[in-house]
């Protein structure tokens, strides 16, 4: 008797569970977007209007003066002085205690300062060994290691990314990239405030940029931002609903390997 009641109970679990299986195939059968790619090729850019916006922001250019970008270490610069030969293509990484050592010069500390700054730093430093029409230099950062933003949500690759001072909104979406779960219209970008009852928070429309061609919404990020894709109300009603069959699942399976013996 308890062999042919748990054969008895198999049978509808295994119909249910051959039945969710039927319907996720066809559904997934019926829907117009193509296949997914070859693991081999490049990085899926998204299905049907997901892949178009991808490509979109991927594709856009923008004239956005970047922001004063203030070295701290762990970043690394190098100095282009081409007629200083001891100083020119010069790279060097800054230490904790905020200095850089450099040919001619020394140590100089330079955490806080923008590459700017530094080059006209290291131009005054030099006026006692060249004359100072011939001294032209200038700095730029080669590693961004000592900032960062967070990218979080329905992208392909979230996480935190180096801050550059020229990171505007639709360039880490772009470079992040919406997965086919995304909705673009309600990308979210908060902003850290040191006073906790202070709340920074706008809901971006990215898609509506798209449709009009008109980047109004594209802002500038800082240090410590956080960027927010949410799941689309279809996307997150699977999520739930795919939550609430979890404790089903084993079961199914369980009964499967009751009737075939795996």
């Amino acid at each position: 008797m308890p062999a042919l009641l748990f054969a008895g109970l198999c049978v509808p679990l295994c119909v249910f569970a051959m039945g969710c299986a039927s319907n996720s195939g066809a559904s997934a059968k019926s829907g117009s977007a193509p296949t997914s790619q070859p693991a081999a090729q490049a990085p899926p850019k998204g299905k049907g209007k997901i892949g178009e916006i991808n490509r979109w922001m991927q594709e856009l250019v923008l004239d956005v003066p970047p922001a004063a970008y203030r070295v701290q270490a762990p970043d690394s610069i190098r100095v282009t002085a081409p007629s200083i030969k001891e100083l020119d293509k010069f790279q060097a990484r800054i230490r904790p205690d905020g200095k850089v050592t450099l040919n001619l010069v020394g140590d100089v500390y330079v955490a806080g300062m923008t590459p700017a700054e530094i080059a006209e730093d290291l131009s005054r430093r030099l006026e006692k060994f060249y004359n100072k029409e011939s001294i032209v230099i200038s700095v730029d950062v080669t590693e961004f290691l000592s900032k960062k933003y967070f990218v979080f949500g329905q992208v392909v690759s979230p996480g935190p990314k180096a801050f550059t001072g020229s990171d505007t909104l639709l360039k880490v979406v772009a470079e992040a990239m919406l997965n086919d779960d995304a909705w673009p219209e309600k990308v979210v970008l908060i902003r850290p405030n040191e006073d906790r009852n202070v709340r920074q928070k706008v809901t971006i429309n990215v898609k509506q940029m798209y449709e009009t061609g008109k980047a109004d919404q594209n802002y500038m990020l800082e240090e410590g931002d956080l960027v927010y894709v949410p799941p689309s109300p279809l996307a997150e009603f699977k999520m739930k609903t795919e939550r609430l069959l979890a404790p089903i699942i084993p079961v199914t399976d369980l009964a499967l390997m009751g009737l075939t013996g795996f």
